[in-house]
């Protein structure tokens, strides 16, 4: 398991736009004119009978849709559409390094580092979503599976999870996002800045194309105005791509 002090200083680095290839203002608008509105923003059938409540009794309930990612034109492509809240900005992260940029490394060596930092267990990532312009410290990172195995979503939760230091206390519970089997865990894990414990959470879907799985980090995650509803906005419209 790696140092979560470690991986969150070099995955900041990652996330700053050190990877060549991040891209796209991911206000929503690009979003809004390639994919438009996410399938059921925060409106779904399935949320509206309280099918895609997860792992968490209380959950927040999910904001307005500033937009959505995933599809074609959109500022990241994916397997998967869903909805951004308002003021949330995506970035799509491309981990191939950068062979005109200046480094000691060879370019086979930057390879290996940059998977090593963009991976956490069977997964890497492929988006984030930061809420900086709202002025919390939260994002929704999305993370795709790599190599594609046809495994269950709660194996490759698990193998995540894993990941996280002083994992503990993991609740997964099975939802619907359209017809897709989906899995949510809730878990604490240690604060590697105050080293105290605290509630995270994500959710993973099975797609053809892999198994994706969406993450709650920064360290706001316990704000219930901004972050929370946030990620129940993402949990509750995502569909996998035809």
């Amino acid at each position: 398991m790696r140092s979560a002090v470690v991986r969150g200083v070099l995955a900041a680095a990652v996330m700053a736009g050190l990877v060549a290839g991040c891209s796209g203002d991911g206000d929503g608008k690009g979003s809004e004119a390639s994919g438009g509105k996410a399938s059921g923003a925060g409106k779904s059938e399935d949320s509206k009978n309280g099918d895609l409540q997860g792992g968490d009794s209380k959950s927040s309930p999910p904001t307005k849709a500033g937009g959505s990612i995933g599809a074609a034109g959109s500022a990241c492509e994916l397997p998967v559409t869903f909805g951004i809240a308002a003021k949330w900005k995506a970035s799509a992260i491309d981990t191939a390094p950068d062979a005109d940029a200046d480094s000691e490394l060879s370019e086979d060596e930057l390879a290996e580092l940059l998977e090593g930092i963009a991976t956490r267990g069977p997964v890497m990532v492929r988006c984030e979503i930061s809420a900086r312009a709202t002025g919390k410290a939260g994002f929704l990172r999305t993370y795709l599976e790599e190599p594609r195995t046809g495994a269950d979503p709660r194996k490759v939760l698990e193998g995540f999870v894993a990941e996280a230091d002083g994992h503990a206390d993991e609740k997964y519970t099975s939802f619907k996002a359209g017809p897709a089997d989906a899995v949510e865990v809730v878990y604490s894990e240690l604060d590697p800045l105050f080293e105290e414990k605290r509630t995270t959470r994500a959710f993973a879907v099975r797609t053809p194309q892999g198994t994706v799985v969406v993450s709650l980090e920064g360290s706001d995650l316990e704000d219930e105005t901004v972050v929370r509803p946030a990620y129940e906005l993402a949990k509750q419209s995502i569909r996998v791509n035809g």
